[in-house]
């Protein structure tokens, strides 16, 4: 007896015309779920203000900003294309420094009030359609709004970023040194910097720059005294290298040709040292220049394709190997106690 009966399992056009639709929804909910749980996850930090309130001057701030936006990314376009020529034929050097500086021009105080306005407002806004955001059915509308909203404050962020890098680079070349490079300090001035358009309350009608000024250089200080403190426990000179030398009022007599000691100290130093690192050592402190000039760590870790990080470990692993080829005898020939000579 035939059996009439389809299997469940059994293929049908029009179950499996009814199984897409389904699959489709769930996937796109499931998208639509993904997207609203990375919204609720991101932090939204804004100083509010009470005119955020009001719907309409709200719409009209945003609109300005945007043709603002629009002006500043023109002009700053047109002078780097007036610029270009000038900086074709500068150094190496000036170069590095000019890597810091910016085209964007510098804003004005009321175009200041208006871009740290807007930011706050967008971030108000956004903040609260994203309260009112579900996450099992997120509206996408809402969703769009908010990334329209998020993405207008990267590029306000952006733009006061722009036209404060040269303020940034100022103050870092004013605490540069032989301990403090540039491009750290500038880097880590372009950190502060971001924290501090994130704290700055423009309702109170101080100039961002001001207050940009005053977090640059209180991080750049703590940095300058870290450094310091790092430089008394590290040589970084060719004069460090040997030894500490006792005060004028020392009995004891003190070798008077240092760089003879210096001379000897690193022909024997081979032996101990490695090929980088009896490099890094000639190039770091001058001894293998005419002119006597020191590398910095950049300079070095570019020549040799390595980090700055790396190079600088490498400086105090080979320093701590001529420590132990260090003689007393060398400073003080006339000590007793000091008569064993320069291990080979």
């Amino acid at each position: 007896m035939p059996n009439n009966l389809k299997s469940r399992n059994s293929s049908d056009p029009r179950r499996k015309s009814l199984r897409e639709p389904t699959a489709r929804k769930l996937t796109d909910g499931s998208n639509a779920q993904r997207r609203a749980a990375v919204l609720l996850a991101k932090e939204l930090r804004f100083i509010p203000a009470d005119e955020f309130d009001h719907k309409d001057r709200g719409n009209k701030s945003i609109a300005a900003v945007t043709e603002l936006l629009e002006t500043l990314r023109r002009q700053e376009v047109a002078d780097r294309a007036s610029m270009s020529n000038a900086y074709s034929t500068s150094s190496d050097g000036i170069s590095a420094s000019l890597d810091w500086a910016s085209n964007a021009p510098l804003l004005t105080f009321e175009q200041e009030q208006l871009l740290f306005r807007t930011l706050n407002l967008s971030l108000f806004k956004a903040s609260h359609l994203r309260s009112r955001l579900s996450p099992t059915s997120p509206s996408s509308k809402s969703m769009d709004e908010i990334d329209r909203l998020l993405q207008l404050v990267e590029q306000i962020r952006s733009q006061l970023v722009n036209s404060n890098m040269r303020l940034v680079g100022s103050i870092a070349r004013k605490f540069a040194s032989q301990n403090c490079d540039v491009d750290d300090l500038s880097s880590d001035g372009c950190m502060i910097l971001l924290a501090a358009i994130d704290r700055f309350d423009y309702s109170r009608g101080f100039r961002f720059s001001t207050y940009a000024t005053h977090s640059i250089q209180r991080h750049f200080y703590r940095v300058w005294k870290t450094r310091q403190r790092r430089k008394e426990r590290f040589p970084n000179s060719g004069a460090e290298l040997l030894s500490e030398v006792p005060n004028k009022n020392s009995e004891a007599s003190i070798c008077e040709d240092p760089e003879a000691i210096v001379s000897q100290l690193l022909n024997q130093a081979e032996s101990v040292l490695d090929e980088r690192e009896h490099e890094i050592l000639l190039s770091r402190f001058g001894l293998a220049a005419r002119n006597g000039q020191s590398r910095t760590l950049r300079e070095i870790a570019a020549d040799m394709g390595l980090s700055k990080e790396r190079v600088r470990q490498l400086q105090l692993k080979a320093l701590e190997k001529l420590r132990q080829l260090l003689d007393p005898a060398l400073f003080f020939p006339d000590s007793p106690a000091c008569s064993v000579p320069l291990s080979n």
